[in-house]
């Protein structure tokens, strides 16, 4: 008996032994590491359809610097999955043929965190963007970015981290993923998101693409087509069986630690994206390989053509399905019917014909009359002799034959865009790309005083139709409600804060009065041109504060014309002095005193709720009766109340000064879209302080602007740092040993130290290294910003140099703490004098 279990032993493990020996050992070069996107193949192992096709295939996970074409090509592995690439690689000399694609449509996108600022493609220019250096691989997203007139040039290429921790800390505004993988980490995470897909824009590229070399196509036929065919089993049985896949990857081929989910997630987006259960799935149009083509011309990669027959295994090109005789028959019957039909239709085509005439006299009685322009033009952009009479009003009469780029723009950079434009979406065969041209054509335009609304029809292929309708009443009424909400916000702000505008209102009328007195003939021009900056910017942060735009844009003109100025490299003061006498001060401010004029009346402006007195007069009452009195009379209260009071005239109480502040900082987080708390002022409300420390007050605008627009970070930013959704700013003040300490503080970002250093270095601030105790001081440098964009707010990097001028000007002392994602904190110490 056990001889004979023996026996049978020994023939059970012979005939494995022959039956393994029997399959035929091949190799497959994967396009990545293993997961979800390979499932196909694991199944097919799995469920034993390669074993049944007399197959045993070994699997080889990407390893970085693997050409996995060339390796294919070479034999050194009998298949390989790579991307659309494999055109290129056929048209180049490799020998690659391609047997079926897993993806009808690519996942290769960018991705960015929703932002407000980030909403299309446009608004990637002058962004950060982590993306692979391979042109070729790179080939959709640079024609997404060519169809929206953007380049390589246009955005700060980073180098790939493949990390989606990055995008989520910052570190990039967008980087290149794909749609089935990284996308989930944001979900599970919470987090939303923006996708930049080039499939949206016309550009849809094959991938995961499974390929074998010519060669072996025709050498061992019987191989590829069973490797094939177990392939396409493993496929079907991975997207109908989706989580026991994702379970067998799990225990046999996880070596990127995914989890359950991550791999159901990954299952679900590639059947979409397979196209599973529809006609094309893993078939090749040649359509589509021929746009893939024309895309690498567009784009100078390659300007070769291809055979579809040499490039593509027969059983895998999409064919249209057979003859359909049902829709024949259908269309012989409805032959039939028409030649029965024609017979009655020759009868009445003499009354037809009249009723078309009078239907045409009714279309042009009504274009005429609908307040609208409508012309056809073509590819010579001459408009057709037909129009409606509306076009004549808006363009000029006998238009007919006239060139309508040279009526809509003056310019010639616009006349050929529109023509480049338009001509582009002509010849263009696909409604997604022709419609993206489109897009990018003026909407409104003003022509001859007149707002005029452009809407765009492509008729047929070779025929536009432009709509114009004159939208200057709709302007006009928008622009009054608009102005009009505007004077509002300015008088409830100057009747609530009175004392800032009274002050400022003198102040600058001083100033443009008498601003030669600012420029100093024994000091050097850029002193100047700094002290002058300062002063203007101040100016222009409280008007902006008292929503007196008028007179922001003034400055703000002005700010840009000395910046100018300082380009020039001429050092003249008689050059900054010509160029302030030369700037209209008084138009803009006088245009606005009057409409608070004519609102509240000459009582307001005259208004100052206190006597002049000279400050030197009360010095000298003070003294005067602090000699009359005998010095142990000093001491009683009735003389320290009588003393104290007449101190107060020449002060001033601290708390009303920042007040204002809190409806600034409220203005700012609106406009800069951040969620913020109201400005907290902490301090005695009746402390006064000497009349010089206003100005120093007024300079606080430079701080807490910095704080909203540079350190109060976006609500979805906080919540990803674990911070409370709404930023916090405080303000508070005590006088100490005649001593007076104030304290700004906010829960933003922090100051980024390294960008700052850099800046510093770029604009030749800073020559040589700055240990980071002293880094922060360079905020205080005149014309060092780390904004790339200037702004009516902020930009020029002249703010916080009137901070400190004024605090040396009192002889204060201003130190600077600011921690990362914790916040900055701007402390005084003032000293108050007797």
């Amino acid at each position: 008996m056990i001889k004979k279990i023996c026996m049978a032993v020994v023939v059970s493990l012979f005939s494995f032994s022959l039956q393994a020996s029997e399959l035929k050992k091949v190799s497959v070069q994967l396009l990545w590491k293993h997961q979800f996107e390979f499932a196909g193949f694991y199944m097919a192992k799995e469920k034993g359809f390669y074993k049944d096709a007399g197959i045993n295939v070994d699997l080889k996970e990407y390893q970085f610097g693997t050409n996995i074409a060339q390796e294919v090509s070479n034999g050194k592995v009998d298949f390989g999955v790579d991307s659309s690439s494999l055109i290129l690689d056929k048209i180049n000399g490799l020998d690659v043929y391609l047997l079926m694609p897993f993806l009808q449509t690519s996942p290769f996108v960018l991705m960015s965190k929703q932002r407000d600022d980030l909403k299309t493609v446009l608004d990637l220019k002058n962004k950060k963007i982590m993306i692979t250096p391979n042109q070729v691989t790179m080939a959709s997203l640079n024609a997404m970015f060519k169809i929206n007139q953007l380049s390589n040039k246009d955005f700060i290429s980073q180098e790939h981290s493949f990390n989606v921790q990055d995008l989520i800390d910052g570190k990039t505004d967008a980087m290149s993923v794909y749609l089935s993988n990284e996308p989930y980490y944001m979900i599970e995470k919470g987090l939303k998101y923006t996708i930049f897909n080039p499939s949206d824009y016309g550009f849809n590229f094959y991938d995961n693409v499974l390929f074998t070399s010519k060669k072996l196509a025709t050498n061992n036929p019987e191989i590829v087509e069973n490797f094939n065919e177990a392939t396409q089993k493993g496929w079907e049985y991975a997207y109908t069986h989706i989580e026991e896949t994702a379970n067998v990857i799990l225990k046999s081929y996880n070596t990127q630690n995914k989890t359950f989910e991550h791999l159901v997630y990954e299952g679900n987006q590639l059947k979409k994206m397979s196209h599973f259960g529809e006609p094309e799935y893993q078939k090749f149009k040649p359509e589509v390989i021929n746009q893939i083509i024309q895309t690498y011309n567009l784009l100078d990669i390659s300007k070769s053509t291809i055979d579809i027959n040499e490039l593509v295994y027969p059983d895998a090109i999409y064919k249209e399905s057979d003859i359909n005789f049902a829709l024949l028959i259908k269309i012989f019957i409805a032959v039939l019917i028409l030649l029965i039909g024609f017979y009655y239709w020759n009868r009445k085509l003499s009354k037809l014909n009249k009723k078309i005439q009078q239907s045409q006299e009714k279309v042009s009685l009504l274009l005429n009359n609908a307040g609208q322009g409508f012309l056809t033009f073509k590819s010579d952009f001459k408009i057709d002799s037909e129009y409606s009479k509306e076009c004549e009003r808006l363009l000029g009469e006998e238009i007919a034959l006239r060139d309508i780029t040279e009526l809509l723009f003056d310019d010639v950079i616009k006349q050929e865009f529109f023509k480049n434009t338009l001509l582009n979406a002509l010849t263009e065969t696909m409604e997604i790309k022709r419609n993206s041209y489109v897009s990018l054509l003026p909407t409104v335009i003003l022509l001859n005083k007149k707002a005029i609304k452009l809407e765009y029809k492509i008729l047929n292929n070779e025929t536009f139709m432009m709509i114009l309708t004159n939208i200057t009443s709709q302007k006009k009424l928008e622009n009054k409600i608009k102005k009009e909400q505007e004077i509002f916000k300015m008088i409830v702000t100057i009747v609530s804060e009175s004392e800032v505008f009274y002050d400022t209102k003198k102040e600058y009328l001083k100033f443009i009065n008498s601003f030669a007195n600012e420029i100093k003939e024994d000091v050097s021009f850029q002193e100047n041109i700094n002290q002058v900056y300062r002063i203007i910017h101040t100016f222009k942060g409280t008007f902006s504060q008292l929503f007196m735009q008028d007179i922001v844009s003034s400055l703000h003109t002005l700010e840009g014309e000395i910046s100018n100025l300082t380009k020039i490299k001429i050092d003249s003061n008689d050059r900054l002095k010509s160029l302030l006498e030369k700037h209209d001060f008084k138009t803009s401010f006088e245009k606005t005193i009057e409409i608070i004029r004519e609102i509240l009346g000459d009582e307001f402006l005259d208004l100052h709720n206190f006597v002049k007195i000279d400050v030197t007069n009360i010095k000298e009452l003070q003294d005067k009766i602090e000699k009359v009195l005998k010095k142990e009379d000093l001491s009683s209260p009735q003389c320290r109340d009588i003393i104290e009071q007449i101190q107060s005239f020449s002060s001033v109480k601290l708390y009303p000064l920042l007040k204002p502040y809190i409806g600034l900082v409220e203005q700012l987080g609106k406009r800069f879209e951040k969620d913020i708390e109201p400005l907290i002022i902490d301090g005695d409300k009746n402390l006064v302080v000497p009349h010089k420390i206003k100005p120093l007050i007024k300079s606080f605008v430079h701080i807490f602007r910095n704080s909203v627009d540079h350190g109060i970070e976006t609500a979805e930013m906080r919540i990803e740092n674990d911070k409370e959704e709404f930023g916090t700013i405080i303000c508070s003040f005590e006088q100490k040993d005649n001593y007076l300490y104030i304290t700004i503080s906010d829960d933003g970002a922090g100051i980024d130290k390294e960008k700052l250093k850099q800046k510093a270095l770029l604009s030749g601030v800073l020559e040589s290294s700055i240990n980071d105790e002293n880094i922060l001081d360079l905020i205080f440098n005149d014309n060092l910003t780390t904004k790339e964009k200037v702004t009516d707010l902020s930009g020029r990097g002249i703010g916080m140099g009137a901070v400190k001028q004024e605090v040396e000007r009192l002889n204060g002392v201003i130190n600077v703490v600011s921690q990362p994602n914790e916040g900055t904190t701007f402390e005084f110490k003032i000293p108050l004098g007797e």
